[in-house]
């Protein structure tokens, strides 16, 4: 069986719905490609989690298999002399609903992850090499990363094939998508990461607003950008996208006449065909 294929998320300006991104894009990919899908939580508020499992449910297996955090073994208590086991911290099928979807939840511990790894050789490898040991049983890894380059960021970037940038179409965002460009630039370099760009998404997008569609042409003739692919599917600004998560839903099952339920339907679509070019 040949291994799955990882991609990150990332930006470096919260609040853009690359968290929205990714727990729906997983969703659909599971349900309605019938691919076999791990969700990776790297963010420390724990978003992806509780999208899609219930906050006791969540302390619950915290407690009894763990977290990111001892994955990236920032706990140094519950660690074990050979090291914690990321397949321990798999919860299978994490929406009964949709199988085929397992997760991987995150902890606040996380917070502490570049203090307590600062004096550690190779801090940006240990993902890459214990994800490795569960790659044959996906089709695709999803890493849902903080919105910085720090150490959680570095070890999703380092095992992973490609990165997608979701990012809302204003004027911050549109600097952040050149400082990231910039900055994976220099850790391809220095860190050796083998990485390519899968694209870029525009979500939150409000279409009856004028700003972001000149922002988002801007951005698509923009020279400095020309090598980077601009998906055509847009994920717009829905109060129901944003209500799914109370209920610890993706939006498919959550409310699949949603528009937002549509645009991610499309992604997904697009999304596979992009891992196929």
């Amino acid at each position: 069986m040949s291994k799955a294929r990882v991609i990150s998320l990332i930006q470096m300006k919260g609040g853009v719905g690359k968290t929205t991104c990714a727990v729906n894009l997983a969703a659909y990919l599971a349900k309605e490609h019938k691919r076999k899908v791990l969700l990776i939580d790297f963010d420390p508020q724990t978003n992806s989690s509780l999208s899609l499992m219930s906050e006791d449910r969540w302390r619950e297996w915290e407690e009894q298999h763990g977290t990111m955090a001892d994955v990236l073994e920032v706990d140094h208590k519950r660690k074990s002399e050979e090291g914690f086991k990321l397949s321990d911290c798999i919860v299978p099928n994490v929406v009964p609903e949709i199988p085929g979807l397992d997760l991987i939840p995150s902890h606040l511990k996380l917070t502490f992850l570049d203090l307590d790894l600062a004096a550690r050789p190779g801090r940006e490898r240990i993902f890459g090499r214990k994800v490795e040991k569960v790659l044959h049983n996906y089709d695709l890894v999803l890493c849902d990363c903080p919105p910085n380059l720090m150490t959680a960021t570095q070890n999703a970037l380092y095992a992973s094939d490609w990165y997608l940038v979701p990012m809302q179409p204003d004027f911050l965002s549109s600097i952040g998508l050149s400082l990231l460009q910039d900055r994976l630039g220099y850790l391809r370099k220095s860190l050796e990461f083998q990485i390519r760009c899968l694209g870029v998404v525009f979500s939150r997008v409000r279409r009856h607003i004028q700003f972001h569609q000149e922002t988002m042409e801007r951005l698509k003739s923009d020279k400095s950008f020309k090598r980077l692919y601009f998906f055509k599917t847009l994920i717009p600004e829905n109060i129901t996208l944003g209500e799914a998560p109370t209920e610890a839903k993706p939006i498919n099952l959550y409310d699949s006449s949603a528009p937002g339920a549509e645009a991610f339907s499309n992604l997904a679509k697009e999304f596979l065909s992009r891992l196929e070019q």
